[in-house]
């Protein structure tokens, strides 16, 4: 009964999946099937959503008419340096806006980690530890990486590069409105966020595409000098005070009374 049953589920979606390699539009299925079938189908993840390789993974999320230019520039551009990295760009699926982190939802795979969870945590708590231990003793230590207290005022992100870059388990290139624009501050810069494995954003920095491009297939280990990450906004959940951020050591007293 069962093999039936998945027998005919394969014949239902053929048609689907034969329009869906040829290039046509989910929304153009909609007189196909019922609306509840059509819900269904909404779902269902395609081929190169379930194939996440180590490649870059560049998501965009603006699709206004009046970006298409900009978007067909940047592609046209920087044909032969992207041409290596995981593009998600569908309407229908991606269209996003400010909400990029949706990608989760359709590839949850980005947030997979190669390292066994025993080691994982274990590395997390060495680096933690470490970083800590640098914040009380070694107070020269940020400035001797070129942070400036009098400008900078708290150098907390320099002590704790090491443990955001343990928690990091993915990068990942989004190209939003600011970044399909014709004009503003942040015009033509794609928004570089480092996550960690729950999705939420460790650190982020705006790029010029160049860069970005340059820098997608370079390890995070070998970008910790760059400014690019030196220079990131740290994101709010691991921002000080934050609820993933420091101060750790009051957190470690009260766990441990």
């Amino acid at each position: 009964m069962d093999e039936v049953q998945v027998w005919q589920g394969d014949l239902f979606l053929l048609p689907y999946r034969k329009r869906l390699s040829t290039g046509s539009r989910k929304e153009s299925l909609s007189s196909s099937f019922p609306c509840e079938s059509q819900r269904l189908l909404e779902r269902l993840r395609l081929p190169n959503e379930r194939l996440v390789g180590d490649s870059p993974c560049w998501v965009r999320t603006c699709y206004e008419p009046s970006t298409e230019a900009s978007w067909s520039n940047l592609l046209s551009t920087h044909r032969g340096m992207i041409c290596n990295a995981q593009i998600y760009n569908d309407k229908a699926l991606y269209d996003f806006g400010s909400n990029w982190e949706n990608i989760f939802l359709r590839v949850p795979q980005l947030l997979e980690s190669s390292t066994r969870p025993e080691e994982f945590e274990e590395y997390i708590k060495e680096a933690l530890d470490e970083a800590i231990e640098d914040e009380a003793l070694d107070s020269k230590h940020a400035e001797e990486n070129g942070y400036d207290p009098e400008e900078d005022l708290n150098p907390w992100p320099i002590f704790y590069s090491e443990y955001h870059l343990a928690l990091t388990v993915g990068r990942i290139y989004v190209v939003d409105a600011k970044a399909v624009a014709s004009e503003g501050r942040d015009a033509g810069k794609v928004l570089v966020i480092w996550y960690d494995e729950c999705g939420r954003t460790i650190r982020y920095y705006r790029e010029k595409v160049r860069d970005a491009i340059e820098c997608a297939n370079l390890d995070d280990c070998y970008l910790k000098d760059y400014s690019c990450w030196v220079h990131a906004q740290i994101g709010k959940a691991y921002e000080w005070g934050g609820p993933l951020g420091p101060p750790y050591t009051d957190n470690d007293e009260e766990d441990s009374t």
